[in-house]
């Protein structure tokens, strides 16, 4: 079970289980009594992973040896780019299949079929003809981007760890080669796509500022807080200083020279449905993605049906109040500092959601070396057994850090409280077997968070008409992002009927910049926007089938107790973005801000282009369009 969970990079993909689990039906008959042999299976399980990998074991346990893993058997590497592990995943289905599932308790049942979905989702996933069709270097999570989260935010418990920075340091080189020669590969078949002016400016912008970087900084810091002697202190940081010189920028040189010499032979920004066998690569990550085994069709369809019934809400706002279109610029909150708006959510979200115990975190801005455009704030996932405050991140540089924003509201709360800074406490106080921390059911997971940042608008004192259209301007415009990524990588749509077949919602200016970062992202914004609509579903069916008896007890644990999914098994590279820090495919713990669990990942190109230009293509403007449309 080598490599089980890669994470290479975030990028959209890592594939695990959907919260539907196996799309077969099942009895319901479970064993009253936990089934120890299954328990004794899940835990050697979690044992494999982390002695596969050493950044899995590192980023999620403290103390390893608490959970049975012998860190002598870990190799300290960054893993391996691209492993095919079709063979182990098919061995690990046929000693899930040995159990009688009605021998397993109810929460087993859970486990036992997320895993035998996973398998079937990662078999999928190792098909060899999507072999070169991903992308090492995305925007958002390529390698160039996923090194710097991997060691800016690298977490040093002990003196060992420290050594153990040190090779994966040195490490680099070795690994960033394997993605070259598979860059290579990409471009002698003709499947290199990246925004080569982008990517190669980022690698750039990286060896410029070497001898300032904020990445030798944090890791100095990360030393310091130690407190070893002085003596110790000052040659490991010597240690860390030679490795970066010697390993890490040199690596980002090798980069940009390989990448400049194949600038002739990177293709257009386009979707996956040109490239042979594309159109089933993105229905593979269009499934994890999403968390759904829905076809591309019907998500079209329950998309626009949301589309349409946001329309509807909208035009009953607007018959109140023809201005309140021109009045959402002026939404602001009474927010003088950042760290208010998190005490503010800790005190109100137990008015909708289960209570938790206090949440304690540390919350900085990112240096500017270490932010992303697309990428708005994370979370970083925690160890099972973490004893450390909770961290979270923002780009201050390119969304600023003004306290009275509604957007930095917004994203704190879908970072934060309650999004994924809760369901990590959720999770720590309510999960039973260690197996189901390593869940990551990304459209559940980000569905959530995103839901939070429309549930979070009522705790504000603002006019609720007014927050009510702000938060269906967002809404909108997130899931047109839904139906425009399904028109560039499944429908085939050029730039030119891009802009024809959403200019007139959202104008022609900036759509092709919103065009490039989705045919360079694929589905990754699908974890959020499709994720929200089927949490906000899940909701109203619970709602419709409990009555009285649904509350906000009730709410919390239904929807919280599907977000939990376990990661891949494969080691595919995965296109390298992250998810996101993805993984294999998606598989990312640390390896991309994926690792970050929870980063919220939002189109700073639509954003901006949103609160102009959505309500104005729904005719809102009364006086440019006569009066409103709705009438």
């Amino acid at each position: 079970m080598k490599n089980l969970f890669k994470k290479l990079f975030v990028g959209f993909t890592v594939l695990s289980l959907t919260a539907c689990g196996s799309t077969t039906m099942q009895d319901n008959t479970f064993a009253a009594k936990e089934n120890k042999d299954f328990t004794k299976y899940t835990n050697q399980l979690v044992v494999e992973y982390a002695e596969n990998d050493y950044t899995t074991m590192h980023q999620f346990f403290e103390h390893p040896e608490d959970y049975g893993i012998d860190i002598n058997n870990v190799d300290v590497s960054l893993g391996e780019f691209y492993t095919d592990n079709t063979e182990e995943i098919k061995e690990d289905q046929k000693e899930l299949n040995k159990f009688n599932r009605s021998t397993l308790d109810k929460t087993q049942q859970t486990i036992y079929d997320e895993l035998k979905y996973e398998n079937e989702l990662s078999l999928k996933a190792e098909n060899k003809k999507f072999q070169y069709l991903n992308n090492c270097w995305s925007t958002m999570s390529g390698l160039h981007q996923s090194l710097i989260s991997v060691f800016s935010e690298y977490i040093l418990r002990n003196e060992k760890d420290i050594q153990d920075l040190i090779t994966l340091i040195n490490d680099v080189p070795r690994y960033t080669n394997d993605v070259l020669e598979y860059t290579k590969k990409q471009a002698d078949k003709n499947t290199l796509q990246f925004d080569y002016d982008s990517v190669t400016q980022d690698i750039q912008d990286v060896i410029n500022n070497k001898e300032n970087s904020s990445i030798t900084s944090a890791l100095y810091n990360a030393i310091d807080s130690l407190n070893l002697d002085e003596e110790k202190t000052t040659s490991y940081k010597a240690q860390v200083k030679d490795a970066m010189d010697t390993s890490f920028f040199p690596s980002y040189q090798a980069m940009l020279d390989t990448l400049t010499s194949l600038q002739y032979n990177v293709q257009p920004l386009q979707g996956l449905s040109n490239y042979k066998n594309g159109k089933k690569y993105y229905e593979v990550l269009v499934e994890n993605a999403t968390s759904s085994t829905n076809s591309i069709s019907t998500i079209k369809e329950n998309t626009q049906s949301a589309i349409n019934s946001a329309i509807t809400k909208f035009q009953k706002l607007y018959k109140a109040n023809p201005m309140i279109a021109y009045e959402l610029d002026s939404v602001s909150t009474d927010f003088t500092d950042v760290n208010q708006i998190l005490e503010s959510l800790q005190k109100n979200y137990k008015k909708d959601f289960s209570k938790v115990k206090t949440m304690k975190y540390d919350l900085k801005a990112l240096p500017e070396d270490q932010s992303v455009s697309g990428i708005v704030a994370y979370f970083i996932t925690p160890a099972l057994d973490y004893s450390q405050n909770y961290q979270m991140r923002y780009n201050k540089r390119d969304y600023g850090d003004d306290p009275s924003s509604l957007t930095l509201y917004q994203t704190l709360a879908h970072e934060g409280i309650a999004g994924h800074m809760y369901q990590a406490q959720y999770n720590k106080e309510h999960l039973k077997y260690p197996i189901q921390f390593f869940y990551n059911n990304l459209g559940m997971s980000e569905g959530w968070a995103t839901y939070m940042e429309s549930m979070s608008l009522h705790y504000l004192d603002n006019n609720e008409d007014l927050l009510e259209a702000y938060n269906l301007n967002n809404i909108l415009t997130n899931l047109y992002i839904v139906l425009m990524d399904i028109s560039i990588h499944y429908d085939g749509m050029s730039l030119n009927d891009f802009k024809n077949e959403y200019g007139d919602m959202f104008g022609s200016e900036g759509l092709e910049s919103i065009y490039n970062q989705l045919a360079d992202n694929p589905t990754v914004f699908l974890s959020y926007y499709y994720g929200y609509l089927q949490i906000v579903n899940l909701k109203s069916a619970a709602k419709s089938r409990l009555r009285s008896k649904f509350d906000n007890v009730t709410e919390t644990a239904l929807i919280l107790s599907a977000t939990p999914r376990p990661p891949s098994r494969r080691a595919m590279f995965l296109p390298l973005n992250r998810t996101s820090r993805p993984k294999s495919s998606i598989a990312q713990p640390p390896f991309d801000q994926a690792a970050h669990n929870g980063h919220r990942q939002q189109n700073d190109k639509v954003e901006h282009h949103q609160q102009e230009q959505t309500f104005d293509g729904l005719g809102i403007h009364a006086d440019a369009r006569g009066g409103s449309p709705f009438g």
